[in-house]
């Protein structure tokens, strides 16, 4: 009973990852849809260790609390031809695109 217990205890414990990284990119196209949400879609294909059908775009999803900084970001990001990097977080029902939750601007 202790040995099942402790066991138990231990997988409780574990840690969860629920972001995972995506590769730097240049960004390529932003698609402003009148639903209020925006596709980014990167050089290459978006290389991340979500199970998402689509891999061509990022979904911004307007519900997130820094959606306007995120989507200005991207906008100065795709004019002054810089790179993005950062994190996703599930898959967009409609879409099937990883759901962008960070946003990484680098040189």
């Amino acid at each position: 009973m202790l040995k099942t217990l402790f066991i138990f205890i231990l997988l409780c414990s574990l840690p969860v990852h629920a972001n995972s990284s995506f590769s730097r990119a240049k960004i390529s196209k932003i698609i402003i849809h009148d639903g209020g949400y925006v596709l980014v879609m990167l050089e290459g294909n978006v290389s991340t260790t979500e199970n998402c059908e689509s891999k061509g775009y990022l979904f911004l999803d307007p519900s997130n609390r820094l959606f306007d900084q995120m989507y200005s970001s991207i906008l100065a990001s795709y004019h002054a031809d810089t790179f993005v990097g950062g994190w996703v977080n599930g898959c967009n029902s409609r879409h099937k695109t990883p759901i962008l939750t960070r946003l990484d601007l680098t040189k």
